[in-house]
């Protein structure tokens, strides 16, 4: 199965399940994880948050949020440099 979303797309996280802290809202997709089976995973970046998160395909929705300008300027490269 192929992934449906692409890094740096802004999308709708869904709440979690119950007995989780994950926040419902716009995030980023950093990584489109490899999987051979079981559900499509995509590492993400919520707005309100500094860490990262695994997710589920089906937990994601398209989402009419932009990346906020300073985001889009930054590389993953600069963000490397600049935490050493």
């Amino acid at each position: 199965m192929r992934h449906r979303y692409k890094i740096g797309q802004m999308l709708d996280l869904r709440s979690a399940p119950r007995h989780s802290n994950r926040p419902s809202g716009p995030c980023e997709v950093i990584a489109c994880l490899p999987h051979d089976k079981g559900p499509v995973l995509y590492r993400v970046k919520s707005r309100g948050e500094s860490n990262e998160r695994v997710v589920e395909e089906a937990d994601l929705s398209p989402s009419d949020a932009m990346k906020t300008v300073s985001a889009e300027n930054e590389s993953v490269f600069s963000i490397a440099i600049s935490k050493r």
